[in-house]
């Protein structure tokens, strides 16, 4: 009997055929998957919404070649520059530890930086020109 249980320890494979190819099977659902969102994700024209105390109070669109900062009434310290690169970021506010300043800028759909004290946000959404109308929220 003890033979029997040792010549199965040796013939034991680490790693069998169809393990590999259900393997190989996931990775290439995985990369599919990954191609389809990034395809979509750079597809789409992209706007910056500047959200003052969860009021949208602007809407950028982030042209390549446009350049200017954004000052806003409600809060005159807070000062929000569009690059010409395609991005966004606080240039300047009054807040005590200028987190929002140091975030840097933001450039791709779903980044953000917020300003917490001065109650100020900047969301990136990709934005498609073809529809005159927005998104449907799904996850509320």
């Amino acid at each position: 009997m003890k033979d029997k249980v040792e010549e199965t320890r040796d013939r034991r494979v680490f790693i069998r055929s169809r393990d590999l190819f259900v393997l190989v099977a996931l990775v290439a659902v995985a990369l599919i998957l990954y191609f389809v969102t990034w395809s979509t994700r750079n597809s789409s024209e992209l706007v910056a919404k500047i959200y003052y105390d969860g009021q949208l109070i602007e809407v950028v669109e982030l042209n390549s070649g446009t350049e200017r900062d954004f000052q806003f009434d409600v809060e005159p310290s807070i000062t929000i520059r569009q690059f010409a690169d395609k991005s966004i970021a606080f240039m300047s506010s009054d807040c005590p530890d200028r987190i929002c300043i140091k975030s840097g800028r933001i450039r791709r759909a779903g980044e953000f930086a917020a300003c917490v004290p001065n109650r100020f946000l900047i969301v990136i959404e990709g934005a498609d020109p073809s529809s005159g109308q927005e998104d449907v929220d799904l996850v509320a």
